[in-house]
């Protein structure tokens, strides 16, 4: 279906037309979802706070509490942006869109350079890698992010390595090492223990088999019972 040539659209049943135009405005929709996370991505660095932007999570969806999250986004960690930056762009998506062309999953890779000074000291040039698995939904006639967030695979000093350093998400107040391994650092990498294969990307079969967009299952399907 996918090889046809121009010239043999006329000899196409109404029905393969209809199944061909719904994968290409998938296509068109998994396009639309990289451009709308890269832009989330330039906004993510915290010289960004404050700035009016073009909101690209959901507003309505029932149960995501729209006033609560832009509160905390507002909220900065540090005490000064002098010496401070935090760049990680998305790589390498993997995205499927549902039949209905209304709901995708997606994971990305996000390698990232930070400068960090919590106080003004002296910042830590840090080196950081991590996978980022969402799901994006059409609200407004627009896709929008309705989950999804960071997954901490390393995060060090840049001369240290990761082996030898392990820099914890940055929170106010500070969460302590078992908080941080619960939280974002829950499948970081550990120099005593193998890393768990997670997330996994979605699946051709991702929403036959987890059909609610709240459903988050369809990562951890590599892991052990």
């Amino acid at each position: 279906m996918l090889d046809i040539k121009l010239e043999d659209l006329d000899t196409l049943s109404d029905e393969e037309f209809l199944e061909l135009e719904n994968h290409v405005a998938r296509l068109t929709s998994a396009w639309k979802i990289q451009n709308m996370r890269g832009i989330c991505a330039i906004f993510h660095d915290d010289q960004h706070i404050g700035e009016k932007r073009h909101e690209y999570s959901v507003m309505h969806y029932p149960g995501i509490n729209y006033e609560e999250m832009v509160a905390r986004r507002m909220k900065p960690v540090v005490d000064n942006l002098e010496g401070n930056t935090l760049i990680h762009p998305l790589t390498t998506p993997v995205i499927e869109v549902n039949k209905e062309n209304n709901v995708a999953r997606s994971v990305w890779w996000s390698i990232g350079i930070e400068g960090l000074s919590k106080f003004r000291e002296t910042p830590m040039a840090i080196i950081s890698l991590g996978m980022v698995p969402t799901c994006e939904i059409i609200e407004d006639g627009e896709w929008r992010t309705l989950w999804g967030g960071w997954q901490r695979t390393t995060k060090n000093e840049y001369h240290a390595g990761w082996v030898h350093s392990m820099i914890p998400t940055n929170m106010r107040p500070p969460l302590t090492r078992e908080q941080d391994l619960n939280f974002l650092g829950k499948y970081a990498y550990l120099k005593d223990r193998a890393r768990m294969p997670v997330p996994e990307p979605p699946h051709k079969d991702t929403f036959e088999k987890f059909p609610d967009e709240m459903d988050k299952e369809w990562q951890f399907v590599n892991l052990e019972n």
